[in-house]
């Protein structure tokens, strides 16, 4: 079993209900790997969990359902089969799920070196699992405690947090390349930050992407890779010409601390334009919370498809997204309704520390 801290709860991941003892083993280190970045808790409050196995039919006890597709509705149960990851629910316990790996791999799928995130098949269904049922399940439960994900990196200083918010690929998780090297920053998320309607931030452990194009503008995370990557990945960055080669590298490699919540001090909302010069303005919150509603459905856009059919179905336990989304507004608007909110407009394709030199000049990082 591996639990983890999340908010101020603990989530679950068992492993106990893999019969194959070799896969098993293979599971268990995917796991250990993908969630390398989230902090270890021994609370016994634990709010959703995870069980993993190799043999989905034998928690199936249902005999009747309703179907559409791949999705099996029956009176106690909800079976939701596809082609990425199978995962089973007791409508009595909807944050209790069971999930289905597939140990079947060819040859070239076993190997890492032909991977672009140097995954094999089990490391992939453990990576499918963390962005399709993982985050799905545990934004459902953050909804309904007054918490949201929202598309943001994030740091602490002083005590008080910093949210970068953006579409993927504009650099809000390149800025935190640029507070690692300074102690005063302390990380608390890359990808998406859980937020209160309290206007509080908490930690999110998932690793940070790092590609090739990153050592160019960031020399010293040369020496880390290579005392942190295998021979094997080495030998596949060196002979793979691909800013698509991704490793990732936990938070407590980069940082000194992280903060595990902090109060949320101001948010700059990252956008490219077509100019060469850096801009910096206000942003209304009704602006801000409309970009973010529609940053973070385009992120969740899978995650969307199957809440929506599990919700389309009778006797569901789900909301959809109509409802999820107007509740997650409401949590925003709570949010950051009285935070300093910013725009700033960064010339495309441009340098990722004179996005840093910015923002310090401009006191933002204050």
């Amino acid at each position: 079993m591996y639990s983890y801290k999340y908010y101020n709860v603990a989530f679950l991941i068992d492993t106990v209900d893999i019969i194959n003892s070799r896969l098993k083993l293979k599971v268990e280190d995917a796991i250990l790997d993908v969630f390398k970045g989230f902090l270890k808790s021994d609370s016994s409050n634990i709010q959703f969990a995870f069980r993993i196995t190799d043999n989905i039919d034998r928690f199936i006890t249902d005999t009747e359902f309703i179907r559409f597709k791949n999705v099996q509705v029956g009176k106690d149960q909800i079976y939701f089969r596809d082609n990425e990851l199978s995962f089973l629910i007791n409508k009595s316990d909807p944050f209790n799920v069971v999930v289905n790996i597939d140990e079947d791999q060819s040859i070239t799928s076993s190997f890492r070196i032909f991977n672009k995130a140097f995954n094999n098949n089990i490391e992939k269904q453990i990576v499918t699992f963390y962005y399709r049922v993982f985050l799905l399940f545990s934004q459902l439960w953050n909804v309904q405690n007054g918490l949201s994900y929202i598309h943001s990196s994030a740091i602490s200083v002083a005590g008080e947090s910093i949210l970068f918010t953006a579409s993927s690929g504009i650099g809000k998780s390149s800025l935190l390349l640029n507070f690692s090297q300074l102690a005063k920053f302390d990380f608390i998320a890359d990808d998406f930050t859980i937020i209160s309607s309290e206007s509080k931030s908490f930690y999110q452990g998932r690793s940070l992407s790092i590609k090739p194009y990153h050592l160019e503008h960031y020399p010293f995370l040369i020496d880390k890779l290579r005392s942190l990557m295998s021979i094997w990945q080495k030998l596949q960055w060196k002979i793979i010409d691909d800013n698509r080669l991704t490793y990732r590298i936990c938070p407590l490699n980069l940082f000194n601390k992280v903060a595990e919540s902090s109060d949320i001090r101001r948010v700059f909302h990252l956008c490219n334009h077509s100019d060469s010069d850096y801009r910096i303005s206000d942003l209304s919150v009704d602006d801000f919370i409309k970009y973010n509603l529609s940053i973070l459905s385009n992120e969740f856009f899978l995650a969307n498809y199957k809440i929506n059919t599990l919700a389309s179905l009778p006797d569901s336990p789900f909301p959809n997204t109509y409802s999820l989304y107007k509740e997650v507004k409401d949590i925003y608007l709570k949010a950051f309704e009285s935070t300093e909110i910013k725009l700033v407009l960064i010339p495309y394709r441009s340098n990722p520390n004179d996005l840093y030199s910015f923002l310090n000049s401009e006191g933002c990082l204050a």
